[in-house]
């Protein structure tokens, strides 16, 4: 992968915190990657970023709707001479539309999809999700278009553009309220760890101090939840006999449930439940998961290389193959590092490419 930064480089890498000098977000995003720095208002960063094309099998780019064509390097000033392109645009709010040159990033994605209307408490101000879910879901969305983009190509022998916004990505995360919206039901806002169409499901204080999330979606968990409370009498109450019935009657039974689980700790509760098959988790701190068993276990902490030469952990790829639980050591690009090696492979596919035809 070929990461194309701007002269000065990634704004990412300017954001704290920072470890040895370089941005954690920029080191969790950009690990394994080589950079070259392209002034793409120039002629020659415009002669560089055709080479490129002429050698790549995907281009992904995430400037807003017209900036490129109007350095004539956008989709449509580009396909004919790079015919097999897999294009990839990644934009706000999609490349048509009233707000298709709006800025967007993560946090203003959530307030405009109505996702902070519908996080927080319930009677306090809309809050964002934390980490940058919209960010990740559009880049698996991406990754997804780009295998069918990849597979048109191999059947047609013709370049695709693919499209992927983080507003319609967003759109997913809503699902349920989206449609109920679209149906007129009316819908609730905030409900804190809870949602609309399950109960129980949320957030619990334990013995302890700390909380376990609880979800039960089926009568069969319900049941089974009840007796590790040793809360017999829930099951055999009428206000609780089905899933609507609990949602409805929330705010009876949220107090019961919350004296049992004030019994134990937020540990043993979740090794109870993990036993009996009943969805409940321990909320964990950031801290915690990255020591967890279960994560490490799934690779999911794996070594990179930062500028300085130092080793650090970082996150793992979230899918193997074939079981595969790679270990190699990745490491975090200069900008502009590996220009020369970049362009010493161009001369040399070039030369190639001139010998076949004079051959």
């Amino acid at each position: 992968v070929i990461k194309v930064e701007p002269p000065t480089g990634d704004e990412m890498r300017q954001w704290p915190p920072f470890v040895d000098n370089e941005s954690v977000y920029f080191v969790s995003c950009n690990r394994g990657k080589r950079s070259i720095a392209i002034d793409f208002k120039s002629d020659e960063g415009k002669a560089l970023f055709h080479r490129l094309l002429a050698t790549a099998d995907v281009m992904i780019e995430n400037y807003r709707p017209g900036t490129l064509e109007k350095m004539g390097l956008g989709y449509e000033n580009l396909k004919d001479k790079h015919p097999k392109l897999v294009w990839v645009s990644v934009t706000g709010y999609g490349r048509k539309g009233p707000r298709a040159k709006a800025p967007a990033y993560d946090s203003m994605i959530q307030a405009y999809t109505g996702i902070m209307g519908i996080t927080g408490e319930a009677n306090r101000g809309p809050v964002r999700c934390g980490g940058s879910p919209i960010d990740i879901a559009t880049a698996y969305l991406a990754w997804g278009s780009i295998m069918t983009g990849l597979h048109t190509v191999e059947k047609t022998g013709k370049g695709v553009l693919l499209e992927v916004s983080l507003m319609e990505s967003a759109l997913g995360f809503m699902h349920a309220y989206f449609q109920g919206a679209l149906v007129d039901l009316p819908l609730p806002l905030r409900m804190g760890s809870e949602t609309m169409g399950i109960y129980p499901l949320g957030a619990f204080d334990t013995l302890n101090g700390e909380y376990c999330l609880v979800q039960v979606s089926n009568e069969h968990q319900w049941k089974r939840f009840c007796e590790l409370l040793g809360a017999s009498e829930l099951t055999a109450d009428e206000r609780f006999a089905s899933n609507p019935l609990r949602v409805k009657n929330r705010d009876a039974l949220r107090p019961l449930i919350r004296d049992y689980m004030l019994k134990r700790s937020a540990q043993d509760w979740e090794k109870a439940f993990a036993v009996a098959g009943v969805p409940v988790a321990h909320v964990r701190s950031v801290k915690d998961v990255a020591e967890d068993e279960q994560v490490r276990a799934r690779a999911m902490v794996k070594p990179t290389r930062l500028k300085s030469g130092r080793e650090i952990p970082t996150w793992g790829v979230p899918f193997k193959i074939n079981e595969q639980l790679n270990e190699t050591v990745l490491g975090i690009p200069g900008v502009d590092e590996h220009r020369a090696d970049i362009l010493a492979e161009l001369d040399g596919i070039e030369a190639k490419a001139k010998s076949k035809v004079k051959g």
